[in-house]
C-alpha cells in the first residue's frame, strides 16, 4: 500500500466532516475536482472506498469509518509532534542545541562541553537526551543543531563523522555461576583504562557458555538488539531474554542487580567505576565493534559556534 500525504489525509477527513465535496473543498480553498480527484487517489492507495457517493448527505462506506478513524489518530499523533517540536523550539535559546542517548548525556558531552566552554566563554550549550528517531525528527525540525548516534541508515541523510569507534562487552551478575569456569576471560578495568581490551591478545569469553542463561536485551529495533541477537545466534543459540528495555543504561543497572546479563558499552565503566556485582567480557564477534557517529544539520545552516564545536569534537580524546 502506498502511503496517504498528510494534506490528503486533512481533506478527507474535511469531505467527511462536512458530509460532502463542496463545503470541505470551500474550506481548504481549492476546487471541488481536485478534491474529488484527492480523494479517488487516495482510494486507489488505500484499496478501498472511502464514501457512498450515491448518498445525500455523503455518508462513509462502512470500511471508509474505519479508516477515518486511524486517519483521525495519524492527524492527531502528527499534531502532538508538531506542537512537541514547536514547543523545544521555544525553549531553544542555546548557541548550541545537540541530542544524544542518556549514556552520552551523563558521561561523555558534560566535559567536552565544559573544555570547549573554556575556550569560548560566554556560548551556551543545551544537552537533549534522545533516542534515535527523535533524534531525526529534531534534526529536521532544526531543533537540535547535532546529534550523536550509531544508527548511520536511519540518518543516512545528514552530514556526519565517525567520533570513535566502540567496543560492546558483556556484563554479567557476579552471582550468576557461569562465571566459575571463565575466570581467565573476565576483563578488569585497568584493561579498560590501558586500550588493552582492543588488544589482539585480550581474551574473548566463549558465548556458548551463556546459552542458558537470562538476558536483558533492548527493544526491537535498537542497534544494540540486532547485534546481540546476531552474536547469540552465531554462537548456536537463542537468548532468553527476560526483560526488553528502552535504554542502555537501564539494561546496565539492572545487571547490577543481578536480573540478568547485558551487553553495554565498554565505556560505562570506564566513566562510571568498577561495579562489586558485575564481570565483564570480551567478546570475539565482529559485530561488537561498532561506529558513533556525529551528524549535524547542513553547512550552510551552521553558524561559527556550531562549527567550531563540530571540529573540537574531532580532536576531542576519548576512550576507545
Amino acid at each position: 500500500m502506498d502511503p496517504v500525504e498528510f494534506r490528503d489525509i486533512a481533506y478527507i477527513l474535511a469531505v467527511s466532516e462536512e458530509q460532502g465535496f463542496s463545503r470541505a473543498a470551500e474550506k481548504y480553498y481549492i476546487s471541488q475536482p481536485a478534491l474529488s480527484k484527492t480523494v479517488r487517489k487516495a482510494e486507489q492507495k488505500l484499496g478501498v472506498i472511502l464514501f457512498d457517493r450515491g448518498s445525500i448527505p455523503l455518508k462513509l462506506t462502512p470500511e471508509g469509518a474505519r479508516v477515518i478513524e486511524y486517519f483521525r489518530r495519524l492527524q492527531g499523533v502528527q499534531q502532538e509532534l508538531s506542537d512537541y517540536c514547536a514547543a523545544l523550539h521555544r525553549q531553544k535559546k542555546s548557541d548550541l542545541c545537540i541530542g544524544a542517548p542518556s549514556f552520552f548525556c551523563t558521561y561523555v558531552l558534560p566535559a567536552m562541553i565544559s573544555d570547549f566552554q573554556a575556550l569560548h566563554p560566554g556560548v551556551s550549550v543545551r544537552l537533549i537526551e534522545t533516542n534515535d528517531h527523535d533524534l531525526r525528527e529534531f534534526l529536521q525540525a532544526n531543533v537540535l543543531d547535532i546529534g550523536l548516534s550509531v544508527e548511520s541508515d536511519l540518518l543516512a541523510d545528514f552530514p556526519s563523522f565517525i567520533l570513535q569507534y566502540e567496543t560492546i562487552i558483556l556484563a554479567v551478575p557476579k552471582a550468576f555461576s557461569v562465571n566459575g569456569q571463565l575466570g581467565d576471560f573476565v576483563i578488569r578495568r585497568e584493561d579498560l583504562l590501558s586500550g588493552r581490551l582492543n588488544m589482539p591478545d585480550s581474551p574473548c569469553v566463549p558465548m556458548e557458555a551463556f546459552a542458558k542463561e537470562s538476558f536483558l536485551f533492548l527493544k526491537k529495533g535498537n542497534d544494540m538488539h540486532r547485534r546481540g541477537l546476531r552474536v547469540c545466534h552465531d554462537a548456536g543459540f537463542e537468548p532468553r531474554v527476560v526483560i526488553e528495555l528502552d535504554q542502555l543504561m537501564t539494561s546496565y543497572y539492572l545487571a547490577q542487580a543481578g536480573r540478568g546479563i547485558a551487553f553495554i558499552r565498554a565505556g560505562i565503566p570506564y566513566y562510571a567505576g568498577d561495579s562489586d556485582s558485575l564481570l565483564l567480557y570480551k567478546i570475539g564477534h565482529p559485530d561488537m565493534r561498532r561506529i558513533i557517529r556525529v551528524f549535524h544539520n547542513r553547512e550552510g545552516s551552521l553558524t561559527p559556534v556550531q562549527k567550531d564545536f563540530l571540529n573540537f569534537m574531532k580532536g576531542y580524546p576519548l576512550p576507545a
